[in-house]
């Protein structure tokens, strides 16, 4: 009932990753790996944060109202679940 369903978010996934590395070879995200490896090593000094409390910013309220969304669909289909497992 579901499979067709799984098969298309698989083949989906697939796709969007296969695409994303064609732009990244386009792109030249792996052209200097020689570089790339050294770059935990450098001495650059740790980037200083501002004291305080931070603000939450626009993205913080999305991101959370994402994860307030999903917990609500969770408990929905739990529920929903369980509901029809008794009946």
């Amino acid at each position: 009932m579901y499979f067709p369903w799984w098969i298309v978010l698989v083949a989906l996934s697939l796709y969007v990753s296969v695409m994303a590395f064609i732009w990244g070879l386009k792109s030249g995200q792996f052209a200097d790996q020689n570089r790339a490896r050294y770059l935990p090593l450098r001495g650059e000094p740790l980037p200083s944060y501002p004291r305080g409390r931070p603000r939450m910013t626009a993205e913080a309220y999305v991101l959370l109202g994402i994860l307030v969304l999903g917990f609500i669909a969770f408990a929905a289909a739990l529920a929903l679940g369980l509901y029809h497992l008794k009946g």
